[in-house]
């Protein structure tokens, strides 16, 4: 049973931005898609756990350091692997590369929840495999993300719709990543180079929800961007370096 996967991808024209360039939630995509592959091969996969236990993942947050992206028709290949697993946190490193040079870099915490209760599930719970694992993150340390925006930091808002729900009936975390994209113009990301990129999901939210979005700059071209409920509960919150 092998700790680690590799996937390749070609960057298609649905994977990059107005500048032709693989775009952020595209690369998402692919490195999800290269998690949920590696799950299957080690047997803990959505549907596994789902059958067996009546159990989810759930994606906690998520650190994103970026060097040149590349662009459209270029090949990239996705390599994948889990830390060793803690009491209920399962933490997960991606290195993203083209022409065999790492561009994108990756750390990533999840947790699996019993789908009654909401309570997480020790590894042990799930049949999680006994692989020597990989040590090491290979992006940089978490930020204390929390802030504090008035009105005057409202973008827009934005109803959940059955495109943006997930096979567990919850808003996709890809999705949560375009809300936040989308905070920003075409205008303002002209020609910027994001650094980094850092999301904590807060809450699950639902099909019908509307979600208000909320954006300001925190300093040094670092920008914050969050989701809440109409009832005031964050959904989500992440930073953007450029």
């Amino acid at each position: 049973m092998n700790n680690t996967l590799i996937q390749t991808y070609t960057i298609d024209s649905y994977s990059t931005d107005f500048e032709k360039k693989y775009d952020l939630c595209s690369l998402l995509r692919h490195y999800q898609n290269a998690v949920f592959l590696h799950a299957d091969e080690l047997g803990v996969d959505g549907t596994t756990i789902w059958n067996k236990f009546k159990a989810i993942w759930i994606i906690t947050r998520m650190r994103v350091d970026l060097g040149e992206m590349p662009k459209w028709r270029d090949v990239i290949e996705v390599e994948t692997y889990p830390l060793t697993p803690g009491i209920v946190r399962m933490e997960r490193e991606d290195v993203i590369k083209k022409d065999g040079k790492a561009f994108a870099n990756i750390s990533s915490e999840w947790v699996v929840l019993d789908q009654v209760s909401g309570r997480p599930k020790r590894p042990s719970d799930i049949d999680y495999p006994d692989v020597t694992h990989r040590e090491g993150r290979v992006a940089g340390e978490y930020s204390n993300l929390a802030f504090a925006f008035d009105e005057s930091d409202y973008v827009y808002s934005y109803t959940a719709r059955v495109s943006d729900i997930d096979m567990n009936r919850h808003f996709n975390n890809i999705a949560y990543a375009r809300l936040a994209v989308d905070a920003f113009s075409a205008e303002e990301l002209e020609n910027k180079k994001l650094k980094s990129f850092e999301i904590a999901f807060k809450a699950q939210s639902f099909e019908g929800e509307t979600l208000r979005i909320y954006r300001k700059n925190i300093g040094d071209r670092k920008y914050a961007v969050s989701a809440f409920k109409e009832n005031g509960t964050a959904v989500f919150e992440t930073t953007f370096q450029f």
